[in-house]
């Protein structure tokens, strides 16, 4: 008994489609029988693995209607993982998009981030990114949650939004303990690469009250979070610019970054529980995530495509950005839950909001030098440029132009929905029928104005060069670079002239648009267990009404027009989701599904670009009339879990996915005979992904000595996916097959811990190989950007001094891991980059 408890304390990715509700409620009273024994031994055995959390993650995936993954809030700390993203990158088939080596968006399965949705106890979150719907998930602390919970098989009851699988967000409550409790927790992190220290506090206070003569009836519970991190990156990259037919380099560029990221996280839920069927909740949250960016960049342009080693002609640019880009997420769920009898009525209204803010940015401050030869480069992931002393002298740069943005966008989802439930109990079989219906709206802006400054000697600007601006030699690890441009000096230069003179109306105009979505949604499902029988089936419809409002520009009559677009569209969601229990050990899982996710609202906005370039005409458009992804899905997988062994899953999954978007050009076709480019989005044929998920979770035993203390915990899946793309080649419709974007075949993590009543230690990999990133060109695959798998390696510690104090320590990166992003093949840089390794000191107070 006392290893079964032990093999769960690593059980955290484990791949489970358990029973649902008619099922669990015919195993009430055995596993109430299980729980009280179990209790018993826990009590008697000092722990410090966080079992018991992780044995509610288990019990919690075994009980669920669907295939699901859970995180404990305890699991998620335990290689210091600040936010949901990094955590959640350890689970059975996701996988994380990093930005400035921080996981930033998920996938799941290897479908991309826009494929997946988040909510937040139900209600779906608001993504603060201009034409994005995936949500961020480095903007929210994991210290503000309970658990989380990754859907990969869609019932009903969850709101269609997705392909891969559905991240909810499950905030805690002061039920969740039992009376009084407090953490109080404080890190110190140092970024090896930076040289500096970076402070995090936390902190988790939570209590129970009696209210009207009944006890324990109300809960108050507030989470809190605040880190600082300042980091630095030294990148290199071309961007994808190669010319393979005269082969050879146009351009590159090296970068070199100085960052301050502050993550702010709060969250307030109140419980109100008069009696045993009645709860009335309420529950907030509110994230905040800003991003101080110094980007200090030489831009190599050469005149000719150059092989390495040669030189040539060409210019330098030296660039500076210089930004502070703020993302906020909030949400709030009201609702409350009644039971009568077999009933159960559940009423919720819930809102979440996002922004993302980028006040008077200085988008790109340049300044030029040209060179009649001598500029060349070295190297293959790691270019570095071959140029004369004077490219790093200032006196030879002249003042180019500097462009500001004030940028702005806001994302709205209100919803509103009921649900009622029924279960009918009957001597030889249990079963729940459920239905509810849902309305929502959701509402995204997005508004930014851009102001080019340039000529500016005509404007009397005494200062015309890099001389004048000028800052000490950057810190850059990959390469010379030079003196920096000093923003302050910029900002003061561009003062005293009137902005409004230099506004860009035409980009300004086009990349700002506004949308409108409402929802209406209804669902019925039935949940019934006989014998080793469980089968939940039912279906959802959703009706989606859009109206689009954005700009067109002709360059020909330099004149704007509004234009408006609306679009209707209704869908029927099936869903059959069976379990057999062949032993009490071995559980055999079948489902079919049915997912739905609408286009990103940059693929649909109604902005039109039209321009002559020449007697060449040439456009660049939103499509409004897009089609939704739909996807069938199919999973057959089995769990066998074994005392001494722990955890072996097998999951298959098959997803056969219409509709799929991408960026085409339709130069040539019915419409656009005349043009010479028409860029846009368009609906593809079928795609397809399909592959294989393994989780082993094991403990040694039986040796009597200090490897009764190893926990072993891996997963690998192994995933295949092709689509079509097509286009126009002298009027012959020409197709070629891809991997879907963000597709890897191989995603695998593998953890080793060692666990004694005081001390825990843990090593941790994370490996996802290479997957394609963009089409670089849809009619040539020589220019697909590829980004390079990626292994990282995280260390932990932990050491209990008392019951009420812990001590941890983790390093992240040990390996100092780059990012690397190539062009068709490895030799071709597109984008390298360097983050360095980080080590984190923490200390924690809880009182029980």
């Amino acid at each position: 008994m006392i290893m079964k408890t032990s093999y769960l304390a690593y059980a955290i990715a484990v791949s489970c489609a358990a029973t649902g509700t008619a099922q669990a409620a015919m195993q009430q009273n055995e596993t109430q029988q299980s729980s009280e024994a179990e209790q018993k031994v826990l009590e008697e055995v000092v722990t410090i693995g966080y079992r018991d959390s992780v044995k509610r993650a288990v019990q919690q995936q075994r009980e669920s209607g669907g295939i699901i993954n859970v995180l404990k809030k305890d699991d998620m700390g335990k290689l210091q993982d600040d936010s949901v993203s990094d955590a959640l990158q350890r689970i059975p088939g996701l996988s994380v998009e990093r930005d400035q080596g921080e996981g930033r968006f998920i996938r799941i399965r290897g479908l991309a981030p826009d494929l997946n949705s988040v909510s937040y106890n139900g209600t779906v979150l608001a993504a603060p990114e201009a034409g994005r719907r995936a949500v961020a998930l480095d903007v929210i602390p994991s210290d503000l949650l309970e658990s989380v919970v990754v859907n990969k098989t869609l019932t009903p009851d969850i709101a269609a939004g997705s392909l891969g699988g559905n991240i909810e967000l499950k905030s805690m409550t002061a039920f969740d303990r039992d009376g009084a409790f407090y953490s109080l927790g404080a890190d110190l992190g140092y970024n090896q690469q930076a040289s500096e220290t970076n402070p995090k506090v936390s902190g988790v206070i939570s209590n129970t009250f009696d209210i009207g003569g009944n006890d324990d009836s109300f809960g108050v519970a507030f989470a809190g979070s605040h880190q600082e991190r300042s980091f630095t990156t030294d990148n290199v990259e071309t961007g994808g610019n190669w010319d393979f037919d005269e082969p050879g380099l146009e351009e590159f560029e090296q970068r070199a970054y100085a960052v301050t990221r502050e993550r702010t996280g709060l969250a307030l839920n109140l419980d109100y529980r008069p009696t045993e069927n009645a709860e009335y909740y309420l529950r907030t949250l509110y994230s905040e995530f800003a991003d101080t960016e110094i980007r200090q960049g030489i831009i190599t342009e050469f005149a000719d495509p150059l092989a390495e080693g040669s030189t040539g002609a060409g210019e330098v640019v030296r660039e500076l950005k210089d930004r502070t880009e703020t993302q906020k997420i909030q949400a709030y769920v009201l609702g409350t839950e009644q039971r009568m009898g077999d009933w159960q009525l559940t009423v919720e209204a819930g809102t979440s909001e996002a922004s993302e803010s980028q006040p008077f940015a200085i988008g790109g401050a340049q300044f030029v030098q040209e060179f009649d030869d001598g500029l060349g480069y070295r190297g293959v992931k790691k270019l570095q440029l071959l140029a004369p002393d004077t490219a790093y002298q200032t006196g030879g740069y002249d003042i180019d132009e500097v462009e500001v943005s004030d940028a702005y966008t806001e994302e709205t989802e209100s919803n509103a929905k009921v649900d009622i439930a029924y279960d009918w109990m009957q001597p030889s079989y249990q079963a729940t029928f459920k239905a509810g219906v849902k309305v929502s709206q959701r509402e995204k802006t997005a508004r930014e104005d851009i102001y080019i400054y340039e000529d500016f000697a005509d404007l009397g600007v005494s200062g015309l060069t890099l001389a004048d601006y000028q800052t000490g030699e950057v810190d850059y690890g990959l390469d010379r670079f030079g003196p920096g441009i000093n923003a302050g000096a910029l900002w003061q230069m561009l003062e005293p002239l009137e902005r409004d003179e230099f506004f860009d109306e035409v980009e300004s105009r086009i990349a700002s648009y506004g949308i409108e979505e409402d929802i209406s949604a209804g669902y019925f499902m039935f949940d019934i267990g006989v014998d080793r029988w469980q089968i939940i089936a039912g279906a959802r419809y959703e009706h989606e009404k859009r109206s689009a409002n954005g700009s067109r520009y002709n360059d020909e009559t330099e004149t704007f027009t509004p234009e408006y677009a609306e679009f209707s569209d209704a869908n029927w969601l099936p869903s059959l989701v069976t379990r057999y229990d062949v032993t009490d050990a071995t559980i055999l899982r079948m489902a079919y599904s049915t997912g739905l996710v609408r286009p990103n609202f940059e693929q649909v906005r109604p902005s039109y670009f039209l321009e002559n370039d020449d007697g060449d005409l040439k456009s660049e458009f939103g499509n409004p009339a897009l089609q939704p992804l739909t996807s069938q899905n199919l999973d057959l997988g089995v769990e066998h879990y074994d005392e001494s062994l722990g955890v072996v899953s097998l999951m298959a999954f098959y997803k056969d996915i219409e509709n799929f978007v991408y960026e085409a050009d339709l130069a040539g076709r019915p419409g656009y005979e005349n043009f010479d480019e028409a860029v846009t989005f368009i609906n593809g044929d079928d795609a397809y992904l399909y592959g294989l998920e393994l989780n082993v979770v094991h403990q040694l035993s039986g040796f009597n000595n200090w490897l009764d203390n190893v926990l072993i915990s891996s997963n690998v899946t192994l995933t295949d996916s092709e689509a079509t793309v097509d286009w126009l080649d002298d009027g012959q419709l020409q197709t070629r097959d891809i991997a879907l974007p963000s597709q890897s075949d191989t995603t695998a993590n593998l953890a080793l811990g060692y666990e004694t009543n005081r001390l825990s230690l843990r090593l941790a990999a994370n490996y996802k190989s290479e997957y394609l990133a963009e089409l670089g060109d849809v009619e040539d695959s020589r220019y697909d950007i590829m980004e390079d798998d990626n292994l990282t390696v995280d260390f932990s510690a932990k050491w209990v001094i008392n019951d009420n104090l812990n001590v941890s320590f983790a390093a992240n990166n040990l390996t100092d891991e780059p990012f690397y992003v190539y062009t068709g093949q490895r030799r071709y840089n597109a984008q390298y980059e360097r983050y360095g390794r980080s080590y984190t000191l923490g200390i924690q107070l809880i009182n029980w």
